[in-house]
Parts: structure tokens; sequence; C-alpha cells
């Protein structure tokens, strides 16, 4: 199956509060889990950054298990940063993420800002996914962590059955979006050239069950946080 593209920026706010319907489905799995895993990447304090924040709920939920991040989210999507900042206060962590308009492709800080990045579901929107890896990895601090999450492009006969099944409790709408992401993500073996390509010391590519895949580098030295 071909990969689709579909648009790079989700700027509709009807698109916002669809995705966000994903906090009330799946946020105790999809989102806390991915957050602990970033928390857990080896560093204990120092600055994040969230690309492709999306309406926050990876950084909000980073902020609430460890209070001594300091955290930068980015989007391309104006509705996607006034959700984000809304949850975010009704969160109890406004002050504590600092949400900005940006682009992946271009992340305005310096090299070797972040002892951690994070992104989770954004590369399937870029046509050029690299590119946005190999900013990530710029900005971070060598001996820093990246955790790079996103859909896995399944063979079609695969994603017939996967899908409708994976989507059952979703509105028209997040469906729609959902199929879409699938489409245009990475099949394993173009996720795992990438990783190869980017040339990131330490990474390695990781599965998470049959739908997504990651890339991971822990920090140095690596030291677990223990989950209450």
């Amino acid at each position: 199956m071909a990969r689709v593209l579909e648009p790079e920026v989700m700027d509709a706010a009807g698109e916002a509060l669809a995705y966000d319907e994903l906090e009330r489905l799946l946020g105790p799995i999809l989102f806390q889990g991915f957050a602990e895993s970033a928390v857990n990447m080896g560093v204990a304090s120092g600055r994040v950054l969230d690309v492709g924040t999306g309406p926050g709920r990876i950084a909000i939920r980073m902020a609430k298990l460890n209070p001594a991040l300091s955290i930068d989210a980015i989007d391309l999507s104006r509705s996607m940063l006034s959700l984000a900042e809304q949850n975010a206060r009704e969160q109890g962590v406004g002050d504590r993420v600092r949400f900005s308009l940006s682009d992946a492709k271009r992340i305005p800080f310096p090299d070797r800002t972040f002892d951690l990045t994070v992104c989770h579901n954004m590369l399937h929107q870029l046509a050029d996914p690299l590119v946005a890896v190999k900013e990530m990895n710029r900005v971070t601090k060598p001996q820093g962590a990246l955790l790079i999450r996103d859909v896995r492009r399944l063979p079609a006969p695969i994603m017939t059955v996967v899908l409708p099944l994976y989507c059952v409790r979703y509105s028209a709408m997040l469906r729609s979006l959902t199929y879409a992401s699938y489409r245009a993500g990475l099949t394993q073996r173009e996720f795992g050239d990438m990783v190869e390509q980017a040339g990131i010391e330490r990474a390695r590519m990781t599965r998470q069950l049959i739908t997504h895949q990651s890339l991971e580098r822990r920090a140095v030295p690596y030291s677990p946080i223990t989950m209450n």
C-alpha cells in the first residue's frame, strides 16, 4: 500500500477537538503510557521539548509526572496550541509548560538545548520526516534522550481488519483523521531506514504492538523513575 500524505497542519478547530477526544477514549493508555516512557528515558531534571504537541496532553502529563522538568511544546497549528494552553490551565500546569507556534522542520532553538526531546504521532504528517528527526537530534544534547513514536503503515489487508477495531469508539471525524494518519505513516522498513539515515548515536528502533513504532535513545547515564 503506497503512502498517502495528509495535510501537514491540522488547523481547523473541529479537527483539534476531535483529536483531543483521544484523551477521553485512550488517554490513560495512549498518552499516559508514552509520558511514563518519556520520563523514564534517564532525564530526572532539565529541559524537555515536545514536538508536534497537538492538544498538549503528553506535555501536560510529563509535567505532572515530574515537576523537575522544564517543558517547551511546539506545534504548527494555532487551533491545537489554543486548546493545549486551555488544557494545561485546567490541569494546573499552565505555568510549567511553554507552548509556541513552531515548525518541526526548522525548530527555533540552538543546538544541544534540550535534555530530552519527544514526539508522538506527528512524523506521518510530514512529506520528509527525516528532516524533522535530524532537527530533533540537533537541539538535543549528545548525552540526552530522544523518544519519537509514530503510527505504522500496515499492508492494506491488515489495515482493513485492524483499523475498524481500533476506531470502534471514535466519532466520525476522529475515525476519518485516524484512517488518514495510518495511510500516511511509514512502514516498518521505511521507519527503520529513516532511523539508520538519521545517524543518531545510541538510537534504536522499537515496535509497540502492531500499530506503532519508535526511535529511542536513552540518556547517559540511565536512571529509571519509579511510578506510584
